[in-house]
């Protein structure tokens, strides 16, 4: 322990007598091991940490699935009340389902997101309220489902964290509810953006056990103690095949697919983030390679004090852990600044990620993340210090100890050394560089593509009525038509219109279709269209085309003939070699006493579901004619489209001083949340891949500085033989472009087999876009020049003279 205490004083004191060289090194590894940490805290929180429920391994989300129409789909009522009387493999068995109410009574109206669950679902979840009590059994019926529980948030927001809370009644929606509980602060489900305002009882009618076909509420299952994923997933096959054959028409071709529920939370970041530690990996490896060259060139400075120790007794071993010692001391430098950096880093990207990231309300520095930081900070002591103080332990101590030797000249072997960490670092920041290239590509792209719809200077606004007070479908048309005209006419509009669903919002209204004079479908077989009911004026509102055809009037009513407008790919897919105007189609709930619409027009097609996904089938039908109680109303104007949010909750107060506006966003605002996640993941690659891109040229600087440095003797004697400073210029750079060339070539084979994890990220370009390749060689390579040119412009400066009496 004595000789340890030593050797470390002993290091101190030469790291403080070697500022310069103590400050770069630390700085490489600081932003090595901090990039390292920050992107560890962030996949630790999102993807290792266990979900806060109780035996979160046991919860799946349970999906229907037909392919290949349908990976995933959720559930059917019918269905999944079957699945609760026939399993034996959960211990519970919950539906849920999202809904919006207004609450009115206790100030300004506020339109609050809920969720509908079925009994057992907090007490799965292994979380009570904090005030009150859960759902009971007999409140899963009709009728007696009229209880709320609150959030937290919501119970301090609104009601001022009154303890008398409890057996209150409020209004949601025009309906009165009965206050039963308050849940705790800590109690998240879900997405940080989708956060639960309260939460409500599922009551199912005798039609929704009946339902097979409509595929609507999520379900989540608590497996039994023992069983395995494989043994469920069995079973529910099992009973998936018995209802497809007890309801052919809706359940032909129907599975049952469980997911853990850790990995159905985070499989859309999932690829992202292992792509990001890949890369941060890389730019450690840099580091270490950057650190380790200047420990092969500070050992080479202190080879006399060496061979000294070594001819006094010092063992080889002796030696090793002396300049370990002075390595680690250097990674515990770097680890402490790193983590600090790391610290900054992770509330960095806490405030870039976008707010549809899931769990990234868990990301901190952690126990574990701390742990990491020790581990990695000891670890990469060992690994940049190991080679040079092998090297460095073995000195030719004839060689070492003559005093008349011209300088020193390096040995073959750590030349060998140090030009293959070159070589290293060259290949690893390739690699990151081809894969921010390719990010970069892939996001300009996605960028490119033409979603449909015009998202510039328009406004949208959610409306949601209540059916208690609206229960007839012409109460609703008729404020939404008053909303709308009241909208047109404010200052500044150029249009105005009205659908119930509207493109990349993260809802849709998916319907089964048939078309009139076609044979029936086969039991199990269907065809799909996105549906949308809409106003007259919402595709000028929305900046939609028309292809061909007609668009809705205010002739559309209740009592005309009923019509419908379809996309292009739809007319392409269902209608190749015919004309679609004026053919008709029904839907699957009409089927029974089939409603037939004739096809008016086509409109162009727009991405519902993502600027990177494939574009749907879409049917369109007027709003006069199938009237939902809620509407996303989009407003189209001549400036900055948020200047009008005021004056639209205003008209809407003045139509109903109850009814709250809500989800106030700029058609840009839902065009560029649609592509936040890519964003997000170009940007952290980007900058990983620029430190990448710096830390090598300082490494090609460096090694080519030190190689002068030593051959300053050659030189002079070359050029006192007659060199020129051009073969000067062309002996130094050589040597460093050749090391750059093999680092490159080195590069594109790595990037080739690496580059394949990150296809799943990738739009509109291969993993080995050729052109991304060559153009990321070809900067690096200029780079890399740049690197090699200074010191070489140095060495052709070299006074033979002088050089002739270097020692």
């Amino acid at each position: 322990m004595e000789t340890l205490l030593k050797d470390v004083r002993y290091g101190v004191r030469m790291l403080i007598r070697n500022p310069g060289f103590t400050i770069v090194s630390v700085i490489a590894l600081a932003l090595g091991i901090g990039a390292n940490v920050a992107i560890f805290s962030v996949v630790n929180g999102v993807l290792l940490r266990p979900l806060p429920f109780k035996d979160p391994d046991r919860l799946m989300m349970i999906r229907e699935t037909k392919l290949p129409q349908f990976p995933e789909f959720a559930v059917a009522s019918g269905n999944f009340l079957d699945w609760k009387k026939q399993n034996t493999v959960f211990e519970r068995l919950v539906a849920f389902k999202g809904s919006s109410l207004n609450l009115i009574g206790t100030g300004d109206p506020e339109r609050l997101r809920g969720l509908n669950v079925t009994e057992g679902f907090f007490a799965m979840l292994g979380t009570q309220p904090q005030l009150g009590r859960d759902f009971l059994l007999e409140e899963d019926q009709p009728g007696r489902s009229n209880v709320v529980i609150l959030s937290h948030g919501l119970w301090q927001r609104r009601f001022g964290a009154d303890l008398k809370i409890l057996n209150q009644s409020i209004t949601l929606s025009g309906q009165s509810y009965t206050v039963i509980g308050v849940m705790p602060e800590t109690f998240r489900f879900g997405r940080a953006e989708d956060q639960i305002d309260l939460w409500t009882p599922m009551a199912f009618t005798a039609q929704d056990a009946q339902n097979h076909g409509g595929h609507s509420v999520a379900a989540i299952g608590q497996l039994k103690a023992g069983i395995t994923l494989d043994q469920a997933s069995s079973e529910m096959s099992t009973i998936a095949g018995r209802l497809a054959v007890q309801y052919p028409e809706a359940n032909t071709g129907w599975n049952v697919k469980l997911i853990p529920l850790l990995e159905f939370s985070v499989r859309s970041i999932k690829p992202a983030l292992i792509v990001l530690l890949v890369a941060v990996a890389f730019v450690l490896l840099i580091a270490c390679a950057n650190v380790a060259n200047l420990l092969l060139a500070r050992a080479a400075g202190r080879q006399k004090e060496i061979a000294t120790r070594t001819a006094l007794g010092a063992g080889r071993w002796r030696i090793v852990r002396l300049l370990l010692t002075e390595s680690l001391l250097l990674s515990l430098l770097g680890g402490a600044v790193g983590l600090m950096l790391a610290k900054w880093g992770t509330d960095l990207l806490l405030t870039m990620a976008p707010a549809e990231l899931p769990r990234m309300d868990n990301v901190s520095l952690d126990g574990r993340a701390l742990a990491f930081t020790a581990a990695i900070t000891f670890l990469t002591g060992i690994v940049f210090g190991l080679v040079p103080a092998l090297q460095a332990s073995k000195p030719n101590l004839n060689e070492t100890m003559k005093d008349a030797g011209r300088g020193s000249t390096e040995g073959g072997r750590r030349k060998l050394i140090r030009s293959t960490l070159v070589v290293l670092e060259v290949a690893s920041a390739l690699v990151l560089l081809v894969g921010a290239g390719l990010m970069i590509k892939s996001f300009w792209r996605l960028q490119k593509v033409d979603p449909g719809f015009n998202p510039d200077n328009a406004l949208s606004v959610r409306v949601f009525l209540p059916k208690a007070k609206y229960p007839e479908e012409s109460q609703q048309a008729a404020f939404f038509q008053q909303l709308i005209e009241r909208a047109e006419n404010l200052p500044g509009v150029q249009a105005a219109g009205a659908g119930h669903v509207v493109p990349l919002s993260g809802s849709d209204f998916v319907l089964a279709f048939e078309i009139d004079g076609r044979p029936p479908l086969a039991p199990g077989a269907s065809q799909s269209t996105n549906y949308y009911s809409v106003s007259a004026d919402y595709f000028k509102a929305m900046g939609i085309p028309l292809r061909r055809g007609r668009l809705f009037t205010t002739r559309d009513t209740k009592d005309s003939p009923r019509v419908a407008l379809i996309n292009e790919t739809m007319a392409q897919k269902i209608f190749p070699d015919e004309d679609p105007i004026g053919k008709r189609i029904t839907f699957d709930d009409r089927a029974k006493n089939p409603e037939w619409f004739e096809i008016v027009g086509i409109v162009g097609d727009v991405k519902h579901y993502g600027l990177d996904q494939v574009t749907t089938m879409q049917t369109y039908e007027p709003y006069t004619q199938q009237t939902f109680s809620y509407m996303t109303l989009v407003v189209r104007s001549a400036g900055d489209p948020t200047n009008l949010s005021a004056a639209i909750r205003s008209e809407i107060l003045k139509l109903d001083k109850e009814q709250p506006a809500s989800n106030i966003k700029t058609l840009n605002e839902f065009f560029s949340t649609s592509i936040a996640q890519q964003r997000f993941s170009m940007v952290l690659l980007g900058v990983f891949a620029a430190v990448a891109l710096v830390l090598a040229a300082v490494g090609i600087y460096g090694v080519l500085s030190y190689a002068v440095t030593q051959r300053t003797h050659e030189i002079g004697i070359r050029m006192a033989l007659g060199a020129g400073r051009r073969d000067v210029l062309r002996l130094v750079v050589g040597r460093g472009m050749l090391l750059s060339l093999i680092g490159v070539a080195g590069g594109l084979v790595a990037a080739f087999a690496v580059t394949r994890l990150m296809a799943s990220l990738l739009f509109g370009v291969t993993a080995t876009d050729t052109v991304t390749f060559a153009s990321v060689a070809g900067v690096l390579l200029a780079v890399a020049l740049m690197a090699c040119y200074i010191p070489a412009r140095r060495a052709t400066k070299v006074d033979p003279l002088v050089a002739l009496r270097y020692e």
